[in-house]
């Protein structure tokens, strides 16, 4: 009997990105599921117990950025593990990102970003970092 895909969060404003990484997540391994902004997002954390972990942008529509999106569904999900993305910013200030969270800058590999969220969740499948995304993802 197969083991059930972790399930994943991914919180993505632009549509053609959110879309890329939702298919390019689901043949890396995930069940995705997606949110446009970080109300919709909260309210699949809040719904859904089986979420694995959160890939969110940091730029969100709405008033509520990913580094207030990733404190509130902490407050939900305390280990919830949480991996930020963002083509603008170049990493979390200090206080920003939550605890043990790490930072993926765009553009990214979707195979990047599958490697990040397997060892972040320890599916331990082989999926591991490779060396040369080290520039490219760092734990915040």
């Amino acid at each position: 009997m197969q083991a059930e895909p972790p399930v994943l969060l991914v919180v993505e404003d632009d549509f053609l990105v959110r879309l890329t990484l939702v298919d390019a997540l689901s043949d890396g391994g995930f069940e995705v599921l997606e949110a446009a902004d970080a109300k919709e997002a909260l309210t699949l954390v809040c719904d859904r117990d089986d979420i694995a972990a959160m890939l969110t942008d940091i730029n969100l529509p709405g008033g509520s950025d990913g580094f207030a999106l990733a404190r509130a569904a902490r407050v939900i999900r305390p280990a919830l593990p949480v991996v930020y993305a963002s083509g603008r910013y170049g990493g979390a200030e200090d206080g920003q990102a939550v605890d043990g969270s790490r930072f993926l800058a765009k553009p990214f590999t979707p195979s990047l970003a599958a490697a990040v969220l397997h060892d972040m969740i320890g599916a331990g499948d082989g999926h591991d970092v490779p060396p040369a995304a080290q520039g490219a993802e760092r734990r915040i």
